[in-house]
């Protein structure tokens, strides 16, 4: 039986209150509240995942269940409430006024198949004892107080809807029969048991089912219901906590929702994963508040990828449909989502404007922890997977309070409170088209306003912009930047309305706009790094860019955007002053630049013209694909100069474990034949690998009998065959034949790809491409051999 933190129990029921609070006098707690605080519209939101925040006592880390590993996100890290009260002045210096914390009550160490602990705090185990994990109950009493008294909220994150995963699926019983939660929830009769939600588009499903495999409780029995409740009570009574986030909330009843939030106390809003604003604004009649997921996934397609404004403007006109729109939770990202910054390709300035968006946009902005501090994770998009659980939830390590992202939240929170229009008022649109966007808000009962305009375009704008017929704002006001107040306009008369201002946007910039500002801000300047590479790619074709350490990589590019005259730029902000960073061109994001690699500097402005692959360089390349173990290299091996079969020329390694070596020596068309080594000692498994020079062969060797076999051969043809032509393989093994040819696919760059999975690994093939099945490319046969990729630049007549 596992240890309980302290009350050293398995098992206390809503009876057991009382004896909680007598314990709590035996200990001395105090529940204090510095000015009484009460959550409300008025609150900025830190979200914190609490074992990835900070680990303010190691001696709570390991509870010897192997649940504790560094390093591995899919298992405890070592962050706890110690470290979170640790951190309040970070915290309160950022402006929030609200720490949104993980779940607090004792999870499954491990989830049942062990491939998850649950840090998170949703897979329940004991819902009365403290997650040991995080420390004492006496601990989480003291970040309440600690927090009151720094003027911060704390928002309790609970988990009404289910256990962790325990039955299985149907099942009635426990199996084995000493597997289960703790006490009262260990009766598997306060469960449903229909199995998994397999149709999210069903409600009943969606209330009745399983998610994930979660033992789902049955809130519409009595008994249930009332324990569930009775529970939250304890804990909010207990910590004096101000609000309740729900999780799940659409996978419980709409009438359990409302008399859970009576019964305890404080507001509480829910988690109604769903992008429908007639979905989700109905759950507003139930509960105080709901995260506004129809605006964030809007809202990510406007910031993170330049979508049309037109996207959240849409949201906006059906706000009618909610109770009360300032109370409705909004965001970019979480817990469950990508990073913003991962997704909007590391650039700062969409993740400056986003968050200039959601802290001017009607909703309570909830900021989500080293979003400040610009985390990225692996800077990859992972929600194709399903939801995003990994690198988005990676260990916070920097608490910098000048990093830029840091003080342009700060300052969003400064004029947040600053101006109760942004908390309360009114939003009226004031303009709308694809790449500029303006609203007001306005607190109608005083006549304050404040005016937000912003571009998500990439180029300066100026725009004419009417004031609301509403506006109390008079001619000849002269309105400030609140983001930077060297910036000015005056309302001047004209328009539909009478009044207008001329406002000139940089690219990626908002403006907040208010009248009689006397304070000065200056708004930090960013080390910008800006790669500009001069190149005609050719019509559908692009640039991209891999380089030697982040925001770059170099087993994976990033498109760079084209601007004018052939100009393809990339900038970013992640490079420190002075830093080097090795860079290199491709297109497409597969033919590389020639040459050597190019040094961009932190800070500064590059311009690059590079060259690339052209028949006449004969450049032969190739790149093993193997995970060769740190400290060890891949070498090659071969038949012709500059290769041998004496000694070996050493590959580079690149990121994603590629090793690539490439020669100019071998003519166009020579045939060779070539073998990789671990060390230059460990010779790969199977026959030589034969190839051609100027072509570039990706291969997949084996080197042990434990390794996977690479199963699909993909030829890859880079020629212009001309409009209505197409390229044809003809070749030696089943599916090729040389009577007759197969057609390949083409992609951009005029690259024709053709591909099977019918050639064995270690078979090796002759094979020749043909302009519409008739025309043979010039020179020898090409070699291949099953499960590899090769790339040839054939010349024909």
């Amino acid at each position: 039986m596992k240890t309980k933190t302290l009350f050293q129990a398995t098992f206390l029921t809503s009876a057991a209150v009382i004896g909680v609070f007598l314990l709590l006098a035996f200990f001395d707690i105090q529940v204090s509240h510095a000015d009484d605080p009460v959550f409300n519209e008025d609150d900025i939101v830190y979200m914190v995942m609490t074992d990835r925040f900070y680990d303010g006592d190691p001696t709570n880390n390991d509870q010897g269940n192997n649940e504790y590993d560094p390093g591995d996100w899919h298992y405890y890290q070592g962050g706890d409430w110690q470290g979170i009260i640790s951190k309040t002045d970070y915290i309160t210096n950022l402006g929030v006024t609200a720490i949104w914390i993980s779940p607090v009550s004792d999870d499954q160490d491990l989830s049942k198949d062990g491939g998850e602990a649950g840090y998170h705090g949703y897979f329940t185990y004991d819902f009365y004892a403290a997650n040991p994990h995080f420390g004492t109950t006496n601990t989480l009493v003291s970040l309440v107080n600690i927090a009151h008294n720094a003027g911060l909220d704390i928002i309790l994150d609970v988990v009404p809807n289910h256990t962790g995963d325990y039955l299985d699926p149907y099942a009635t019983v426990y199996s084995p029969t000493t597997y289960h939660p703790a006490a009262p929830f260990d009766d598997p009769d306060w469960y449903h048991h229909n199995g998994s939600v397999t149709d999210w588009n069903d409600q009943w499903q969606v209330e009745y089912c399983d998610i994930g495999g979660l033992d789902d409780l049955a809130q519409e029995q009595v008994t249930v219901a009332n324990e569930i409740t009775s529970v939250y009570k304890y804990w909010f009574d207990l910590t004096g906590a101000d609000a309740a986030r729900v999780d799940a909330a659409r996978s419980i009843t709409k009438t359990f929702l409302a008399t859970f939030e009576d019964a305890i106390g404080v507001p509480t809003f829910g988690e109604i994963f769903h992008g429908n604003v007639d979905y989700v604004s109905d759950y507003q009649d139930y509960e105080w508040g709901v995260l506004d997921f129809p605006l964030f996934f809007e809202a990510r397609e406007v910031f993170a990828y330049d979508q049309s404004f037109s996207k959240i403007a849409n949201i906006f006109d059906q706000d009618y449909k909610y109770n009360n729109v300032n109370r409705l939770l909004t965001f970019v990202d979480n817990h469950d989502r990508d990073r913003f910054i991962a997704l909007a390709d590391d650039n700062y300035r969409r993740l400056r404007l986003a968050m200039s968006f959601l802290f001017t946009a009607r909703g309570i902005p909830v900021v989500y922890y080293g979003t400040e501090q610009a985390m990225y994770g692996d800077g990859k998009a992972h929600e194709w997977q399903g939801i995003s659980n990994y690198y988005n939830r990676m260990p916070m390590d920097s608490w910098d309070q000048n990093n830029i992202i840091y003080k342009h939240i700060q300052r969003l929170a400064e004029i947040r409170k600053d101006y109760i229009a942004l908390r309360r008022g009114t939003q009226r649109e004031m303009w709308e088209e694809d790449s500029v966007y303006a609203y007001s808000r306005r607190y109608d009962s005083t006549g304050q306003e404040v005016i937000i305009v912003m571009t998500n375009g990439w180029d300066p704008v100026t725009r004419t912009i009417p004031l609301r017929a509403e506006s109390t704002i008079s001619v000849s006001t002269v309105l400030t930047n609140l983001l930077d107040t060297r910036e000015t306009v005056t309302v001047v008369s004209g328009g539909p309305t009478g009044k207008q201002i001329t406002v000139t946007l940089d690219g990626k910039e908002a403006m907040i706009l208010a009248p009689n500002v006397t304070e000065t801000y200056i708004p930090m300047t960013p080390t910008l790094t800006t790669v500009r590479v001069h190149y005609n790619a050719g019509q559908d074709n692009s640039i991209w860019i891999r380089g030697s350490q982040y925001p770059f990589w170099w087993d994976e590019g990033r498109a760079m955007r084209w601007t004018t005259d052939d100009i393809w730029e990339w900038e970013t902000e992640r490079i420190g002053q002075g830093i080097t960073v090795e860079v290199k061109l491709l297109i497409n994001d597969y033919t590389w630049s020639v040459g050597s690699n190019f040094i961009i500097t932190g800070g500064e402005t590059v311009d690059i013209y590079p060259s690339f692959h052209d028949s006449s360089a004969n450049t032969t390349r190739i790149r093993v694909h193997y995970d060769a173990g740190y400290g060890n290299s891949i070498y090659v091996r071969g038949s012709v100069s500059p290769l041998s079969w004496d000694s070996g020329q050493q590959a580079t390694w690149t990121e994603g474990n590629v090793w690539t070596w490439e020669t100019t020596s071998i003519a166009a068309g020579t045939a060779f034949e070539f073998k990789p080594l671990i060390n230059d000692s460990t010779w790969s498994q199977g026959t030589n690998y034969k190839a051609v020079g100027g072509s570039t062969i990706d291969v997949f060797p084996k080197f042990y009998d434990s390794d996977s076999d690479r199963t699909t051969e993909t030829i890859r043809v880079v020629y212009d065959v001309g409009y209505g032509n197409s390229i044809y393989i003809r070749g030696s093994t089943s599916p090729l034949s040389w009577s007759s040819g197969q057609q390949a696919t083409w992609t951009e760059g005029n690259v024709w790809v053709w591909e099977t999975t019918s050639i064995g690994e270690s078979t090796q093939f002759e094979f020749k491409p043909l302009i519409n099945d008739t025309t043979w490319s010039q020179g020898n046969n090409y070699w291949s051999r099953g499960g590899t990729t090769v790339e040839i630049y054939p010349s024909f007549p």
